[in-house]
C-alpha cells in the first residue's frame, strides 16, 4: 500500500512538473520538450546528488523507481504508435531511390565519426576513460552512439513546432526509424563482441526482419473495411486493444535485446493511413495522446539512472571532440544526403538539423554500453553531454535555417 502511494505521488509530481518545464523552455525559445529533458536529465540528477543516496532511496525506493520506469516506458511506447502511423512521406516528395541517399548521408558519417572517436580514446590511453572492453566492441558502440537519431525527441520537436506534416518532418522521422533499427543492430554486435559471442547479433537481426514482416502482414489485415467500422463504432475497445498490443510489442522487442522504440513504431506502421479524420487514425491519435502524457516519467527515470554514475575518467578534451564530431557528421552528412536526394536547399538544411537530434535514444544506447562494461563512467558522461548539447541545439538551428536570407542562397531550389 505504501509503495502504491509513493508511486502515485511520484507520478503526480512528474505530471505537475512537466507542463511547468515546457513553459520554462518556451521562455528561453527552446522547444517545450527540451524542458522535459532538462528536468529529467539535469535537475533530477542534481537534486538526487544534493539530497544524497539515503534520502533519494527513502523518497523513491528502487522498486518505486522501477515501477515509474515501467510507466514511462509504456507511455513512450504508446506515444510512438503515432510516430509510426504518421511516418509515411508522400510519394511526390522524393522518388523511392532517393531514400538511400537520405539514409546514407545521415548514417555513414556518424559511423565514421564513432570510429575516429574510438581512435582518439585508444590513442590517449587513459585507463579511466578507455576501460577494458575489446576495441571492436568499443568501436561498434561509439559508432552507434554518434550515428543515432532519437525518434521520440525528434517527433516531440516536430510536434511542438507544427512540423509533423512537413516534408522534412516526415522524411526525418522515416530516416530516423531506419537508423534506429540499424543502430540497435550495431549495439547488439557490440554486446556480442564484448561477451565473445554472436548470439545477440543473430537474435537482433531476426527480430528486426521478423518484426518488419509481421507489421507488413498485419497491415494487410487491418486494411479490411470491417476494422474501420469497428474503430468507428467501438472506439474505446479499439483504443484498449491498440494500447495493449503496442505495449506488448514494445516489451517483446526490448526483451529480444533491441529497444521498445522499434516494437512500438512497427505497430504504428501496421495501422493503415486513412487521413487525419479517419476512424483508424482517430484511435491512433487517442493512444498517442495518452502516451504523450506519460513520456516525462521516462525522462525522470533516465535522470535517476544518470545520478548513480560517477565522473571517473571524464575528459573535457574528449567531450569537446565528441560534440564536434557528432554535430559535423549529422549536419554535413545529412545535408549532403538530402541534396543528393534532390531536396530543396531549405528542406535539406532543416532535415540535417533534425537528424542531429539524439535525446533519449542516445541515453538508451549508452545505458546498454555501460551495463555491458563497454563504456567507463567518464566516457558515458561525455556521451550524455554530447546528447544533451546536440538535442538542445536543434531548436536554435531550426530557427536559423528558417531565416529568409539563409534560405535564399539558392533561389532556384525554392
Amino acid at each position: 500500500m505504501a509503495n502504491a502511494l509513493q508511486i502515485a505521488v511520484a507520478l503526480a509530481a512528474v505530471l505537475v512538473a512537466a507542463p511547468l518545464a515546457r513553459q520554462a523552455a518556451a521562455l528561453v525559445r527552446q522547444p517545450p520538450v527540451i524542458g522535459e529533458i532538462a528536468v529529467g536529465l539535469i535537475l533530477v540528477p542534481a537534486l538526487s546528488t544534493a539530497a544524497g543516496p539515503d534520502l533519494t532511496t527513502a523518497l523513491l525506493p528502487p522498486d518505486v523507481q522501477e515501477q515509474l520506469r515501467t510507466i514511462g516506458t509504456a507511455g513512450l511506447a504508446l506515444y510512438l504508435t503515432g510516430v509510426g502511423h504518421s511516418a509515411r512521406p508522400r510519394r511526390s516528395e522524393v522518388p523511392p531511390r532517393s531514400y538511400a541517399w537520405l539514409l546514407a548521408g545521415s548514417l555513414l558519417p556518424g559511423l565514421a565519426a564513432g570510429a575516429l572517436l574510438t581512435a582518439w580514446v585508444v590513442w590517449r590511453g587513459d585507463p579511466g576513460e578507455r576501460g577494458t572492453a575489446p576495441t571492436m566492441a568499443l568501436t561498434l558502440l561509439l559508432a552507434a552512439a554518434l550515428a543515432v537519431t532519437a525518434v521520440p525527441v525528434l517527433v516531440r520537436i516536430l510536434t511542438d513546432r507544427g512540423m509533423r506534416d512537413s516534408s522534412e518532418g516526415r522524411l526525418s522521422v522515416l530516416t530516423a526509424v531506419a537508423i534506429d533499427a540499424l543502430t540497435w543492430l550495431l549495439v547488439a554486435a557490440a554486446l556480442a563482441a564484448a561477451s565473445g559471442g554472436g548470439r545477440d547479433l543473430a537474435r537482433a537481426l531476426v527480430v528486426i526482419v521478423g518484426g518488419a514482416g509481421a507489421a507488413g502482414a498485419a497491415r494487410l489485415l487491418l486494411r479490411q473495411p470491417v476494422v474501420s467500422v469497428w474503430c468507428q463504432r467501438w472506439p474505446t475497445a479499439a483504443v484498449t486493444v491498440l494500447g495493449v498490443v503496442t505495449i506488448a510489442a514494445a516489451r517483446a522487442t526490448e526483451a529480444a535485446g533491441l529497444t521498445a522504440i522499434y516494437g512500438a513504431v512497427l505497430v504504428g506502421l501496421a495501422m493503415p493511413w486513412e487521413g487525419e479524420q479517419g476512424p483508424r487514425s482517430h484511435v491512433v491519435h487517442i493512444v498517442e495522446g495518452m502516451g504523450r502524457l506519460l513520456v516525462p516519467a521516462f525522462f525522470v527515470t533516465a535522470g535517476l539512472t544518470l545520478s548513480t554514475k560517477g565522473p571517473v575518467g571524464f575528459s573535457w578534451w574528449t567531450m569537446i571532440l565528441t560534440v564536434l564530431l557528432a554535430s559535423a557528421a549529422k549536419l554535413a552528412g545529412g545535408y549532403a544526403g538530402a541534396r543528393a536526394a534532390q531536396l530543396p536547399t531549405g528542406t535539406a538544411l532543416r532535415f540535417a538539423v533534425l537528424m542531429n537530434t539524439r535525446g533519449l535514444t542516445e541515453i538508451a544506447v549508452l545505458q546498454a554500453g555501460m551495463s555491458a562494461g563497454i563504456l567507463t563512467p567518464g566516457l558515458f558522461l561525455v556521451l550524455v553531454v554530447m546528447a544533451l548539447v546536440t538535442t538542445v541545439a536543434t531548436g536554435p538551428l531550426l530557427s536559423l535555417t528558417a531565416h529568409p536570407p539563409l534560405l535564399q542562397l539558392r533561389p532556384s531550389d525554392g
